[in-house]
């Protein structure tokens, strides 16, 4: 029945975002054995707000090179293709959310600083934790509260009630939501993620971040998406909305088989990579 009436609030919306067609293109293409750079740059060309991110990105203090890449396909061999592709994902992604407005509730500045902090923060935790495919966490992390998103613009009455629960009880945001809604923005959010068809790991990172119960498809992508959501709200690395810190699970540190002194090393390179992103997007 819950799934039922998520899936009904997904189709009753009327403009649902979606993800851009630069996104969709270049992740088809990725899969594609033939593909080459010029074809990948080509298909970046089209959307020039993420043609001229990605050589903004590449020329800045990060990289350290001396003269000014404006080369399109250069800049594409220097970052790599899993790189290219998260930095698609995050511009388009901005584009979705620069789309909605803030309210007293849900700052969406906010929003989408902390969706780029656990982006980075998974990624770090995945890297550290040698798993195979860490773009791939990274995005998890970036669409882990893609739900939140929904309830705040589409469920906007029953959201600030949400909110406003939080605040007064200190529980977390999918608790309240629970309550409140019958359902939480990791359902929501998942459900959006099948509809756009993206792969069953990505949906299985955005329903489980907050493993509020161990499931038959617990990951160490989905652990590490777990922890970054954590890190990034302790770090303040923007706002989903939380008012305190939540707990670790056990079993998400214990699968990712990491010490105690790698989480330093991980907090400090999770917070320079952060800083140094908000900072080349345009933030404050």
């Amino acid at each position: 029945m819950k799934s039922e009436k998520i899936d009904r609030i997904i189709n009753s919306i009327g403009k649902l975002p979606t993800l851009p067609t630069v996104y969709m293109k270049l992740s088809h293409l990725l899969n594609t054995p033939d593909s080459s750079i010029k074809m990948i740059s080509n298909i970046i060309s089209e959307d020039q707000a993420v043609a001229a991110m990605v050589l903004k990105i590449v020329n800045s203090a990060a990289y350290g090179f001396y003269t000014k890449i404006g080369d399109l396909q250069r800049a594409i061999v220097i970052l790599g293709l899993n790189e290219i592709k998260s930095l698609v994902l995050a511009t388009s992604m901005y584009k979705i959310v620069n789309q909605f407005k803030s309210s007293s509730a849900f700052d969406m500045q906010q929003f989408w600083k902390h969706s780029i902090g656990c982006a980075i923060s998974a990624k770090v935790l995945a890297e550290t934790a040698y798993i195979k495919d860490p773009e791939d966490v990274f995005t998890g992390g970036l669409l882990h509260d893609i739900g939140k998103l929904i309830h705040a613009t589409y469920l906007c009455e029953e959201f600030n009630g949400v909110v406003a629960n939080v605040v007064e009880t200190g529980s977390q945001v999918f608790e309240s939501e629970e309550k409140i809604l019958g359902f939480d923005h990791a359902q929501t959010g998942s459900a959006l993620a099948e509809k756009w068809r993206l792969p069953k790991k990505t949906v299985n990172m955005i329903a489980h971040h907050h493993l509020s119960y161990i499931p038959d498809t617990m990951t160490k992508e989905i652990a590490a998406v777990h922890i970054g959501n954590i890190l990034c709200i302790s770090l303040r690395m923007g706002s989903g909305g939380e008012k305190r810190v939540p707990i670790v699970n056990q079993k998400a540190w214990e699968i990712l088989d990491l010490k105690l002194s790698d989480l330093e090393y991980i907090m400090q390179r999770s917070t320079k990579l952060f800083e140094e992103s908000i900072s080349v997007m345009g933030f404050q």
